[in-house]
């Protein structure tokens, strides 16, 4: 049978553009249509309702656009307020945290990982989802989490590769540089992209969780169950962008290494 429409991705900027490098690997076929909420980013010094009000209209913009299935490539949605969407819509909707945890705690079991530390934005962090799955799966792990805001507004303005962003994220971590972790989870889509420095700041002895690879995952599997797979070799690609999209197109090309012409959405 086979499903030719898109999937729908979406964040609340950049981020899930790492969500975007990993479809490019695990479903090369699928079309997709990616909404980077960037004219109300960031999402994680928002509170639950307004939250979930962003996930909504967002959702409710990709049905409208005729896709199949839904990633939430957003931490902070996905740790906040999924099993509410989840009971909105009447279609896959796959969040990025659930993969993420499940991927670590993989890692934990394999190679015998006990120290585990979380970054993400303060609402997930405050929202404690991934310190008390993780505990309730594996009550032996040592968790650690730590809320990291000043993150994404640095990946969002470009300013990944510079001495300031080495000293934002020294200056966040530094607990971690004496007190060595065995796993970080990356909890949320834009962090990818400081990887290297956080290898710097933290060593290479610890291995990096990226949700949006686990996720990647997960949705070949939804998609293989479910007949969805796409069958046709024609794919497409399309990006939405609530803020400009001129700043979006020329991140977006450096983050993809592909041609990105975004288009302005306009909230109902």
């Amino acid at each position: 049978m086979g499903d030719d429409r898109p999937i729908g991705i979406f964040d609340s900027g950049l981020g899930g553009l790492t969500v975007v490098n990993a479809m490019a690997k695990a479903l090369p076929k699928e079309s997709f249509i990616y909404v980077g909420d960037t004219a109300r980013v960031p999402y994680g010094d928002k509170n639950a309702d307004t939250i979930r009000m962003y996930g909504r209209q967002i959702i409710s913009f990709l049905q409208e656009k005729g896709v199949k299935a839904v990633i939430a490539a957003c931490g902070t949605i996905s740790s906040n307020v999924m099993e509410d969407l989840w009971k909105e819509f009447d279609l896959p909707i796959i969040d990025v945290v659930r993969p993420g945890i499940d991927a670590c705690l993989d890692l934990c079991k394999t190679q015998n990982k006990k120290r585990v530390g979380v970054i993400a934005t303060e609402a997930t962090i405050k929202s404690g989802f991934f310190q008390r799955t993780l505990k309730e799966k594996n009550p032996h792990l040592v968790i650690e989490a730590k809320a990291c805001p000043l993150f994404v507004p640095l990946i969002e303005k470009g300013l990944t590769d510079n001495a300031a962003a080495v000293q934002i994220v020294e200056d966040c971590l530094k607990d971690w540089q004496h007190n060595p972790l065995d796993v970080l989870i990356l909890g949320c889509t834009h962090y990818p992209l400081l990887s290297p420095i956080l290898k710097q700041v933290l060593g290479n002895d610890t291995v990096q969780v990226d949700m949006a690879v686990a996720t990647l995952e997960v949705a070949a599997k939804v998609l293989t169950e479910n007949n969805m797979l796409k069958k046709s070799n024609e794919a497409f690609s399309e990006f939405y962008v609530s803020g400009d999209t001129e700043k979006f197109n020329e991140m977006g090309r450096q983050i993809t290494a592909t041609l990105i012409q975004a288009q302005k959405v306009f909230w109902k």
